[in-house]
């Protein structure tokens, strides 16, 4: 079709002219050709226009826009309007087979090679971007903690998992992740170190049992003063044990000292599967995850636990958002996430010392901590979201949040994760700074 193109702006067209013109249009195209033959991770960004394109070839390859096509069966992509089918980005289809939810669907080709595309691309981004021992994997039209879930019935159907050993995460989505699969959580205790709630290994390594249908769930990215599991020293134990090991990476992925830590979990002993966000980490709408794990054979349970077809929406949106950034406009933003943890350390810092407070010394790359002397420290939550700054978590002393029974301190949590602008740090700590000093203490 492409050479037939050419060949009719050549016959129309003064050869110079249409030289040019051929130029200026693969300009445009060669990046969406460049997409759909090599499936990469792209160094360059497409831009929006791109990656419609892109889309709107895939998605005219389904059968519900043939217009000759009999659609008479119960499924056929029909839409109730052009929105609805807009909606969907034009893959009403939807992904994946009964049974499998990889698996190409013969009424939906343009949706199965989208969906082939977006997990090699997945991939690939998260090898560049730090798990280069990590080599199959896929985009899940499910969120983090149902993604969890769905790993876990995998393994429990496969290795027979009954139980789940949690490092103490005060968190309900892996909570109700380990219950959807039909699993016993077994939540190890944590230990306060300074002001950091750290893991307790030591406890972990006496409840594990080798070949005893267990399984552990551990975790990278969470607010402080939670710190990060130690994924390396718990990997190798899996492998001493032959346990399996889940990480939830959940917006892991934005920093490079988090997936150094997987990295070097995967090269020590057992990882099974990581799991990450894909709107956290790619700045696409909430809807879907990407697992990844170095083995193939957990990539395919997992996407063969998967009940029914799915939603193409959430994954065709992680592809867009994927290819809109690109390697080297996402390697941008992740510097961009820690000049800006810098920015908000020392902005929190300052505020501390004007306050009386002081800044939680904890081990977390994308967020701060400090202490709040309020007597009723939700008041400041309160505050905050009143003056409309999203984001910061507040937890009373002793109370669920802090991951550890009677933590000494209450606490504000303010994060400074990727897409958010040096602006968006300096208003939301200002005003956390008035909100300090102008909420009486005792309120």
């Amino acid at each position: 079709m492409e050479d037939e193109i050419e060949k009719r702006i050549s016959e129309v067209l003064p050869p110079h002219m249409a030289v040019r013109g051929l130029t200026t249009l693969g300009a445009l195209l060669n990046p969406v050709k460049d997409v759909i033959n090599r499936r990469h991770f792209p160094k360059k960004a497409l831009d929006d226009v791109q990656v419609e394109w892109l889309i709107r070839i895939l998605s005219s390859l389904d059968s519900d826009k043939d217009p000759e096509a009999a659609r008479v069966g119960e499924r056929e992509g029909r839409a109730a309007s052009p929105l609805i089918g807009r909606l969907s980005l034009g893959f009403n289809h939807g992904i994946g087979r009964s049974g499998h939810v990889t698996n190409p669907q013969p009424k939906a080709v343009g949706a199965s090679l989208m969906q082939n595309i977006a997990n090699t691309v997945a991939v690939d981004a998260i090898r560049k971007l730090g798990l280069s021992n990590v080599r199959h994997g896929f985009v899940v039209p499910l969120s983090t903690g149902m993604t969890i879930a769905l790993v876990l019935a995998a393994l429990r159907r496969e290795f027979g998992v009954r139980q789940v050993l949690y490092p103490r995460l005060d968190h309900l989505s892996p909570k109700r992740a380990i219950a959807m699969a039909g699993l016993e959580e077994v939540s190890i205790p944590n230990l306060i170190e300074g002001d950091a709630v750290q893991t307790d290994l030591s406890a972990l390594e006496r409840l594990m049992r080798p070949d005893s249908g267990q399984a552990v769930l551990a975790t990278t990215t969470f607010f402080p003063p939670r710190e990060p599991d130690p994924v390396k020293e718990i990997a190798r134990l899996c492998a001493e044990r032959n346990t399996p090991l889940v990480i939830n990476n959940a917006y892991g992925v934005q920093s490079a000292q988090v997936m150094a830590l997987i990295r070097a979990a995967v090269d020590a002993g057992r990882v099974d599967a990581i799991v990450q966000s894909s709107d956290k980490n790619f700045l696409a709408p909430v809807g879907a995850s990407i697992v990844v794990s170095p083995h193939s054979q957990v990539i395919e349970w997992t996407a063969a636990t998967y009940a029914g077809r799915a939603s193409a929406a959430p994954v065709v949106q992680t592809l867009a958002a994927m290819l809109v950034l690109g390697e080297e406009g996402y390697v941008k933003l992740r510097q961009e996430q820690t000049e800006n943890r810098a920015f908000l350390q020392s902005r929190i810092e300052e505020i501390a010392s004007t306050t009386g407070q002081r800044v939680l010394d904890v081990v977390s790359p994308i967020a701060c901590a400090m202490t709040v002397g309020l007597d009723d420290a939700r008041r400041l939550g309160a505050y905050l979201y009143e003056r409309r700054v999203t984001g910061p978590r507040v937890v009373v002393r002793g109370e669920f949040g802090a991951c550890v029974d009677n933590y000494p301190e209450s606490y504000v949590v303010v994060n400074s994760a990727i897409g958010a602008r040096r602006v968006d740090v300096e208003s939301a700590s200002t005003k956390l700074l008035k909100g300090l000093t102008s909420l009486p203490e005792g309120s």
